[in-house]
């Protein structure tokens, strides 16, 4: 009887296994048959480079907007291009964000499938996979918001989904909320586990109710149901078998329009960049942030639309960080190169030498300058973070009921 008990445990681990190298093998995931499946690379580490605000036009027709006087005559949507090239290059990410206002918008462009293919050309040359998600202009174009995202799932290399397969359940508003799961490496025991989650999410352009200076949307009540219900699946997945974690996995926000907490930071002592804008937020504080806060996970929102902002800071332990502007087309600020940001998680090695849970979380920038400097490199989140003490208490004396 243990002969045979030993046995078919054997059988059990190993069906699972060859289960899951199937599913690596074949590339089948929750995004679908055909599509790669996002995991850690072997030296454990994960690297998102995030692109935000390129509003392309038409390539070498388009002029560029705030550049000094010289650079003006040469100056196009092509600077765009060769930017993204180069630090696709230079960083060589295993994911590229797109993080909205990818196509200029504001009536100007009618055929908005062609700008987006010379827009998104430089990641799908590279070969590297690749979402979108959409801005306040993206749809001021010859398509709609729906229509948009449909059109950029089909292109090569693009995981970008236009709503989740459970978006019926919430009735969820807007197109491009999905969420990516980014699983061990080959020889981690947690190679089938996500590892570290993505939420992507559409922002919206713009609100219709009357009486506010900035009408932008924000993220509804529909699409945090969404999160929160997702988020609450992924952890119960986590910590299940087989290899059980007894932690939440890490997870990044990546969203279009800042959320109004982005604005209470305006020293410089409190952050790791720079704001030269105020922070264009949504008139209305849908309690997102707070959703966050209370689910635990997230330990970065990542947002683009103020172009000249490019700055980190800590609230609650949540990272709210600024892409800065990528594009030449809009607007910038002359002297002040234009940026993008990357995110890298590492893993930790457990006590065997293997790759174990996500151990730290970085970012830092690239700039379209000179030397393609490399700046502001910071600590986002580590596992082994000391908490502040909770002084709250509670009366092991007196008996509850």
């Amino acid at each position: 009887m243990e002969e045979t008990r030993r046995r078919f445990g054997l059988f059990s681990v190993l069906s699972v296994s060859l289960i899951y190298l199937c599913l690596s093998t074949c590339h089948v995931s929750a995004y679908g048959f055909g599509r790669r499946q996002l995991r850690f690379n072997t030296d454990g580490r994960f690297k998102i480079l995030q692109v935000s605000d390129m509003h392309y036009g038409f390539g070498k027709e388009t002029q560029c907007s705030d550049v000094s006087p010289a650079e003006f005559p040469y100056c196009s949507d092509l600077n765009t291009t060769a930017f993204l090239q180069r630090t696709i290059a230079s960083e060589k990410p295993d994911l590229i964000v797109f993080s909205g206002d990818n196509v200029y918008g504001l009536c100007e462009t009618r055929d908005v499938a062609k700008s987006m293919d010379m827009a998104f050309a430089p990641a799908i040359e590279s070969g590297i996979p690749w979402v979108a998600i959409l801005g306040n202009h993206d749809q001021e174009s010859d398509m709609t918001r729906e229509t948009m995202m449909k059109y950029i799932m089909k292109l090569p290399n693009s995981l970008s989904q236009v709503n989740p397969p459970d978006a019926w359940l919430y009735q969820i508003d807007g197109f491009g909320n999905y969420n990516l799961q980014i699983e061990g490496p080959f020889g981690s025991p947690l190679f089938f586990k996500s590892i570290l989650n993505l939420y992507l999410l559409d922002g919206g352009a713009y609100t219709k109710l009357d009486g506010f200076g900035y009408k932008y949307d924000w993220v509804r009540t529909s699409q945090q149901n969404w999160y929160e219900h997702t988020s609450k699946w992924l952890e119960m997945e986590h910590k299940r078998w087989p290899f059980p974690q007894n932690i939440t996995a890490p997870g990044l926000v990546y969203l279009h329009i800042p959320m109004p907490e982005f604005a209470l930071f305006n020293k410089s002592t409190e952050m790791t960049g720079v704001r030269q804008e105020s922070t264009c937020s949504p008139p209305i504080n849908s309690g997102f942030f707070t959703k966050l806060v209370e689910r635990g996970e997230v330990k970065g929102v990542f947002s683009g639309h103020d172009h000249v902002n490019d700055f980190c800071a800590e609230l609650h332990g949540i990272n709210l960080c600024y892409a800065g502007g990528a594009g030449y087309h809009g607007y910038g600020k002359v002297g002040w190169a234009r940026r993008a940001r990357v995110v890298e998680a590492q893993l930790e090695k457990t006590k065997y030498g293997r790759w174990g849970a996500v151990d730290t979380i970085k970012t830092w920038k690239r700039l379209d300058d000179k030397n393609h400097s490399l700046i502001d490199t910071q600590l986002l989140w580590s596992k082994n973070t000391t908490l502040e003490p909770n002084f709250g208490f509670t009366c092991s004396t007196i008996p509850q009921h």
